[in-house]
């Protein structure tokens, strides 16, 4: 078998080799690490919730600072208890392209 043959099989391998893997970044974290990078927290008081469910607001305190925050909620938010007006609940979310808040997981808070 000829030098050349040999050539093209290992070549072809070698830029597979190189290739990136599909998901992960150049500085090789997977697309599941970035996002849990950008998931974040906060607890507060539940302001308001949408009559069509897909957004519910917090009140929330961080010292001095009094604001409330809105977030989305979609098929994919997971809610674990009864959250409703005037609840304390706990909302995981990530901020979206389009400068808004996705909510992960809403979740109530005992205030006992």
């Amino acid at each position: 078998m000829s030098l050349k043959r040999l050539w093209l099989p290992f070549s072809v391998a070698g830029l597979l080799l190189l290739a990136p893997v599909r998901g992960f970044s150049a500085s090789g974290q997977s697309q599941s690490e970035r996002q849990a990078e950008q998931t974040k927290s906060v607890t507060g008081k539940v302001a308001s919730i949408a009559s069509d469910k897909k957004s519910i607001t917090l009140e929330v305190s961080n010292g001095n600072d009094d604001h409330t925050m809105q977030f989305i909620v979609n098929q994919s938010t997971q809610v674990t208890g009864r959250v409703s007006t005037g609840s304390v609940a706990t909302v995981q979310y990530q901020p979206t392209a389009d400068n808004q808040y996705l909510a992960l997981v809403i979740s109530p808070q005992d205030t006992q």
